[in-house]
């Protein structure tokens, strides 16, 4: 397997589903075999030192993370050179691109000076947004055209890839993979939190996600009082923030539902588990906004590990994740009423929403686990 270096904008203690996934990556791959180029970030010294490969923390990367921009020729040349730096001292054969742009244009240019391969990594939003501006479209082809291979981490984000022009022999797609402890929350974490958050016999509804309009929210808010009607002990959890908090809060106050809905904001991954137990349904009707979309979904199956039937939007790479009818219900995204009627079926009929759970649960026992679709990314590395 050749020695390879991952150079990305994103990666842990930042947290993130693109950073976890190049984390659990490079946590499958022999460790004498993968150097890490990433950010700076606060506490990554602590995080650095108990991991078993190698990460070099990067000022320069840092800059770029706030400006996410190689506009200056400056910053490029910088970039190059650490990147040189690296390869040399490393032995490097391999280059690893985290985000296509702008970090696939330094791994270009420095391939065809120095000859040395480069796979670059897609996730959708990052394939979908540049498409609106011509120069970057064809930036991005370049990149594509050059790599020895493109990663995708679902066939929606292939399939976008393919549209573009990219031959589809040199796509693998690389599933997100849950990474979250299933085993048994004890009875005194449940107690600790029904007590907390006032959940004792309620029928709980859970989202988790960066507050962001695509991710529906307000979809799920909307439907309530219908909902309520119906399941008069409900209370809907929002786990997560961002930029969107501030709307989904004023929308809870015009629908009456502050009793209802709870903003718990962020949660440690050790307190996750708990809430995915103690909910009774998983909601996340991905919509798409422009080209803002769900490459794929990985809190559907972190919910499903739990045996929990999950809601999911019709759109982008949900549908990989949930199979209609099967492992949950998928629902279209801007369309209160089927959110309605999906909540009340799961929330009501207790054998049928078991019975998706359980089914989605073994599908991602037996697909998603990071050694198997790591092997995929080790045969493009051999």
């Amino acid at each position: 397997m050749k020695k390879s270096l991952l150079v990305t904008l994103e990666f842990p203690p930042q947290a993130g589903g693109v950073a976890t996934y190049y984390y659990n990556v490079c946590k499958n791959l022999p460790a004498e075999k993968i150097t890490v180029m990433a950010p700076n970030q606060p506490n990554c010294e602590k995080f650095d030192e108990k991991q078993k490969f190698a990460i070099i923390r990067d000022k320069i990367l840092e800059d770029l993370l706030k400006t996410s921009t190689l506009t200056s020729r400056l910053l490029q040349m910088g970039l190059i050179r650490m990147m040189g730096k690296i390869i040399k001292l490393h032995n490097i054969e391999l280059i690893q691109v985290g985000q296509i742009l702008p970090l696939g244009t330094l791994a270009y240019l420095y391939s065809r000076r120095h000859h040395i391969p480069y796979i670059v990594y897609t996730h959708g939003f990052d394939i979908l947004l540049p498409q609106q501006f011509t120069r970057k479209k064809i930036l991005i082809k370049k990149i594509i055209d050059g790599a020895k291979a493109v990663v995708a981490n679902s066939h929606f984000t292939k399939d976008e890839l393919v549209k573009l022009g990219a031959d589809a022999d040199k796509i693998i797609v690389v599933h997100p993979c849950p990474n979250i402890n299933n085993d048994e929350v004890s009875e005194w974490k449940i107690g600790e939190i029904n007590e907390d958050y006032g959940l004792k016999n309620k029928k709980i509804i859970l989202t988790v996600g960066r507050l962001v309009a695509r991710k529906g929210h307000d979809l799920i808010i909307k439907a309530l009082p219908a909902v309520i009607a119906k399941i008069p002990n409900l209370i809907y959890l929002i786990i997560g923030t961002g930029p969107y908090q501030k709307e989904l809060e004023k929308l809870v106050n015009q629908q009456g539902l502050r009793d209802y809905v709870k903003f718990l904001g962020y949660i440690t991954d050790n307190e996750l588990p708990a809430f995915y137990q103690v909910c009774d349904v998983f909601a996340m009707p991905s919509r798409q906004i422009g080209p803002d979309v769900e490459g794929f979904g990985i809190a559907y199956l972190e919910a499903n590990l739990f045996s929990k039937p999950v809601i999911g939007g019709k759109s982008g790479g949900v549908g990989e994740a949930v199979i209609n009818g099967k492992t949950g219900l998928l629902i279209n995204p801007n369309r209160v009423e089927e959110a309605t009627e999906a909540l009340i079926k799961l929330l009501t009929d207790s054998a049928y929403a078991e019975r998706l759970g359980l089914q989605e649960m073994e599908r991602v026992i037996e697909e998603f686990d990071w050694a198997s679709q790591t092997e995929k990314i080790k045969e493009v590395l051999a």
